[in-house]
C-alpha cells in the first residue's frame, strides 16, 4: 500500500475532527510530550519512604559515562566495608577496574577479528564481531571476573580523571586504533596475527595510561572511622585488599533473568558463550524465574541486609529528576494516542525492550507483605531524585526489569534446580542477547 494524497486527509480529518488535539497540541508544543503528559496523583503515589531498606550513605556519579555496571555491582559491597571498619562514606575505585575492563575488551574484540578474518566483510558474524568494540557497558559478571583477576583499590589511592568521567573523546580515539588493526588483521596471514594483536594492545594502554592513569600496584590505606579513630594499613596490593575487605562477599551469587518468552522456560540456565569481556570467562548465563520470583528474592536479600544490582530499561515511563520509575507517571495514552496491549515478550523480540542502565536496589515498602514501591541507589550523582535515591513502582519492576544478581539462597529451591541443568545456548542474534545497550 502506498501512502496516498487521500489516506492522508483521511487522518486529518480524524484528527480535526477530536477538537481536544487542540488543546493537547497546544500543551505539548509549549512543555514538551512529557510535562504535557505527567500524571501528578502518580507522583503523589512515591513517599520515598520503605518498610526495609539498606543504609549506604552516600551516592556515587558515573557522570558522562557508561560504567553504571560497575558502579552498581562496587556499591553493593560498600554497605559491608562501612559497616566493618566503622565509616561514614566509601567509595571503591572505578578508574582502576576500568582500565583493565577496556584493556581485555580490547583483546577480546582482537580476537572475534582474528576467528572471523576469513569470511565476508558483510557477514552477520563480522559485522557483530566489528560491532564489539573497547566501550563502557558491562554486566554485574564482567565486573566480578575483573575484581577476581586484579583485585580491587579504594577510590582515595586511585580517583577520577576527566576521561573516566567524560569517556566519549576517549573512545572515539579507541575506535580509530582498533578498527585499524582490525583491518589489518583481516589482510595479514594467520601465522602474523598475534604480533598485530600486541602493538594493538600497546597502543591501547598507552591510551589508557594518558586517559584513565596506569593502575596502582601498591599502595597505603588510611582512614579515619566513626570514632575519629586513624588506620593505617601498609603495602597493599589490590588483590589482597580485595580479600582481606570483601573475602568471599561476591561468592555465591546468581544471575537472575526474567525472559517471559514462552519458548524460553523458566527454570533454565540460558548462556551465551560469546558475551564477555575477558578471554578466558565462559560467557554470560542466567537462570531464567518468573518476575515474582524474582521479587521473592529480593525481599529476602533486603531482609538479609543485602543489596542487589539489577538492570532495567530506565529510559521508559521514569522521571529523572523526581527520581520517579512508575508506568503511570505519564499519560501518554491519553495526550497521544492508544497503544494498545504491548507484552513485556513481544517488546523483547521487537527490540523496542532494551536494558540501558544497571542500579542497586536497596530497600522495600511492603504492605500485607507484599511489595508497592522499591528503593533504588542510582549512580547519576546526588541531584536527581531524593538525594540521588529513585522510588520504583511494583508495576514498573515487573514491566522493565529485566535481571539482577542475588546470592543463590534466596532463591526458591525449585529454580535453583536448573543450575544442575546444561545450558540452553542463546543464539548471538536473539533479542535477549541483543538486549543490554549502556
Amino acid at each position: 500500500m502506498n501512502l496516498t494524497k487521500d489516506l492522508l486527509q483521511q487522518f486529518a480529518d480524524a484528527y480535526a475532527k477530536d477538537k481536544n488535539n487542540g488543546v493537547i497540541a497546544a500543551a505539548i508544543s509549549n512543555v514538551g510530550v512529557k510535562e504535557a503528559s505527567r500524571n501528578r496523583l502518580a507522583a503523589n503515589n512515591h513517599s520515598f519512604i520503605f518498610s526495609d531498606e539498606i543504609d549506604h550513605k552516600n551516592i556515587t556519579n558515573k557522570k558522562k559515562s557508561g560504567r553504571c555496571w560497575m558502579f552498581a555491582a562496587l556499591n553493593m559491597a560498600r554497605p559491608k566495608i562501612m559497616e566493618d571498619l566503622k565509616l561514614e562514606e566509601f567509595e571503591f575505585s572505578q578508574t582502576y577496574l576500568y582500565f583493565f575492563d577496556n584493556m581485555e575488551k580490547t583483546n577480546v574484540f582482537l580476537d572475534k577479528i582474528m576467528a572471523t578474518k576469513n569470511l565476508d566483510i558483510n557477514s552477520r558474524e563480522v559485522i557483530r564481531a566489528l560491532e564489539f568494540q573497547t566501550s563502557d557497558g558491562g554486566y554485574f559478571e564482567w565486573f566480578k571476573t575483573l575484581a577476581d583477576k586484579y583485585g580491587l583499590v579504594p577510590k582515595s589511592v586511585m580517583g577520577e580523571s576527566f576521561s573516566s568521567q567524560n569517556s566519549a573523546d576517549m573512545f572515539d580515539r579507541i575506535h580509530e586504533v582498533i578498527k585499524k588493526y582490525a583491518m589489518d588483521i583481516r589482510r595479514t596471514a594467520d601465522a602474523d596475527c598475534e604480533a598485530i594483536k600486541v602493538e594493538c594492545l600497546s597502543k591501547v594502554y598507552n591510551i589508557l595510561a594518558k586517559c584513565l592513569g596506569e593502575p596502582v600496584q601498591k599502595f597505603d590505606f588510611e582512614y579515619v572511622d566513626k570514632d575519629k579513630k586513624y588506620h593505617l594499613d601498609r603495602d597493599l596490593t589490590p588483590q589482597l585488599f580485595y580479600k582481606k575487605y570483601l573475602g568471599d562477599f561476591y561468592e555465591g551469587m546468581v544471575r537472575l533473568i526474567n525472559d517471559p518468552r514462552e519458548r524460553n522456560p523458566y527454570g533454565r540456565v540460558y548462556i551465551n558463550p560469546s558475551t564477555k569481556n575477558v578471554l578466558e570467562s565462559d560467557g554470560l548465563a542466567g537462570l531464567n524465574v518468573p518476575i515474582d520470583a524474582m521479587k521473592a528474592a529480593m525481599i529476602r536479600s533486603i531482609k538479609d541486609k543485602r543489596t542487589a544490582w539489577f538492570a532495567c530499561d530506565v529510559g521508559k515511563m521514569s522521571d529523572r529528576q523526581a527520581g520517579i520509575l512508575d508506568g503511570s507517571i505519564f499519560n501518554f495514552e491519553q495526550t497521544l494516542v492508544p497503544v494498545g496491549e504491548f507484552t513485556k515478550a513481544d517488546r523483547l523480540d521487537s527490540r523496542q525492550a532494551v536494558a540501558n542502565h544497571a542500579m542497586n536496589i536497596t530497600g522495600v515498602n511492603l504492605r500485607d507483605e507484599k511489595p508497592v514501591m522499591w528503593k533504588v541507589e542510582n549512580s547519576w550523582g546526588d541531584e536527581p531524585g531524593k538525594k540521588g535515591v529513585f522510588s520504583m513502582s511494583d508495576t514498573w519492576f515487573s514491566e522493565y526489569v529485566f535481571e539482577m544478581i542475588v546470592n543463590k539462597k534466596y532463591v526458591d529451591a525449585e529454580y535453583l534446580k536448573g543450575l544442575e541443568q546444561a545450558p540452553i545456548i542463546y543464539d548471538d542474534f536473539d533479542a535477549f542477547v541483543e538486549l543490554i545497550n549502556w
